[in-house]
């Protein structure tokens, strides 16, 4: 049996490569390859394409940096949007090149981003109708867990795929494959499809302890639980020593829970083992996990970016964090950090804008408070994510907005202040946070 795996390009008014990687897609992968099946795999986000060095454009910062795109017309949901709406990825014809090498398919596997990048999906997906237009198509991810009934009447494709976890792909697939295929004990995101890498993505635990009212993490991973640290330690070393990356990103959603017992002794196994990476927190850290004696391990161990999750100051949305973060955890975070050997521009802290109710004088006045304390100031944009408390608000809060179209979810248009005539004081907002 063959399978065709594809990451789908991007349409959005902006995207950027910060250690984005289809993990859980990698994870199907290892699936497919530990039995026994052909996987063929393209991925139209990897700027190790030797493409991206004929275009000269380069690395930035700890292997992240810009996607190839080219600018496209607005849907017409977007059209009184005054910026300029693009497509990130690499162009068709190499995709073509790619195929074209490949002789027979059995099945066609799409994963799926943010639920407003759906136009991607589709472009791919009339794209392999047209090219093998009689092999299934079968899609999974975020964009088809939260929008399943949108992505079966929209997309022409023969199985939209929202389960949470792998036994439930198992169940699912297994009624189309002439092959059955079986659960292994550890499977791992198969990175082999990459010629090179300069970082890699790991989760340590899936789930939250946590219940935002905003997250939507519970629709995919229902349940927390913390992987093994030796099994996470064994994912780590065994691609280090293939690929010799150099940053390694951190997907969890509670990093820090159980430091002790958990990360740290991660951490033991990498240091003593002298694997020399740097590691990054693009998620968020909880501020209340990071004590003295946490903050030193940090900056001994080579975590080098440090995002704290803050979100506001205001005192009664506390709750709607699952009162996970307190101001007074915040400075002790930062007065922690400090002590650990961090500076301003190596600390950097979430708040949120956007929110149902939420007033624009709140992130005014968050961003004036935060200035005060060594960290960076960076703006996480609401997006209204189906299934969640924060999303039935917004709907009985704007009857008649179109916040069931995935396109209108998108957090660069703040969807929510939108309806309020905002618009024009957003861009000011993140120039005030930037601003020294």
């Amino acid at each position: 049996m063959k399978v065709l795996m594809i990451n789908p390009p991007i349409y959005d008014f902006s995207a950027y490569d910060l250690w984005m990687k289809p993990i859980g897609f990698l994870k199907i992968a290892d699936l497919l390859v530990k039995n026994g099946i052909d996987v063929f795999y393209f991925d139209f986000l990897d700027r190790n394409n030797n493409f991206y060095k004929e275009k000269g454009i380069a690395d930035r910062k700890y292997g992240t940096g810009k996607f190839y795109s080219i600018k496209i017309e607005k849907p017409e949901i977007y059209k009184h949007i005054p910026r300029e709406y693009k497509r990130f990825g690499l162009p068709d014809y190499l995709f073509f090149d790619f195929i074209k090498t490949i002789k027979k398919i059995d099945f066609i596997f799409i994963t799926t981003g943010m639920t407003y990048w759906y136009l991607g999906v589709k472009e791919i997906v009339e794209f392999c109708k047209n090219y093998f237009p009689s092999v299934p198509i079968i899609i999974g991810g975020i964009y088809a867990t939260f929008c399943f009934n949108h992505a079966k009447e929209k997309l022409n494709v023969d199985m939209v795929f929202k389960g949470k976890s792998i036994e439930d792909f198992i169940d699912q697939v297994n009624n189309k494959f002439s092959k059955k295929i079986k659960l292994f004990d550890n499977i791992y995101p198969f990175w082999d499809f990459y010629e090179k890498l300069k970082y890699v993505c790991i989760k340590t635990s899936y789930g939250c302890p946590f219940s935002c009212w905003y997250c939507g993490i519970k629709q995919l991973e229902p349940s927390f639980y913390q992987r093994d640290h030796f099994d996470v330690f064994f994912e780590l070393k065994k691609n280090y020593e293939k690929f010799h990356f150099k940053d390694v990103a951190f997907y969890d959603d509670a990093l820090f829970f159980n430091f002790e017992t958990h990360l740290l002794k991660f951490l033991e196994l990498v240091k003593k083992e002298k694997i020399n990476v740097s590691f990054h927190t693009p998620n968020g850290i909880h501020p209340k996990f990071i004590t003295k004696d946490v903050a030193v391990i940090l900056k001994e161990s080579n975590f080098k970016t440090i995002r704290l999750s803050l979100e506001t100051i205001s005192v009664e949305r506390e709750k709607e964090s699952s009162f996970k973060v307190s101001f007074s955890d915040f400075e002790k975070a930062i007065e922690n950090l400090v002590i650990g050997g961090y500076s301003k521009e190596e600390i950097g802290v979430y708040i949120l804008a956007g929110l149902p109710f939420q007033k624009y004088e709140e992130v005014i006045k968050t961003i004036k408070l935060l200035k005060k304390y060594p960290c960076k100031i960076n703006i996480a944009e609401y997006s209204p994510i189906p299934g969640t408390i924060d999303f039935e608000i917004s709907k009985n809060l704007y009857p008649c907005l179109p916040i069931d179209e995935p396109l209108f979810q998108n957090n660069s248009i703040f969807p929510l202040w939108l309806s309020e005539n905002k618009w024009e004081k957003i861009e000011k907002l993140k120039e005030f946070a930037h601003s020294e």
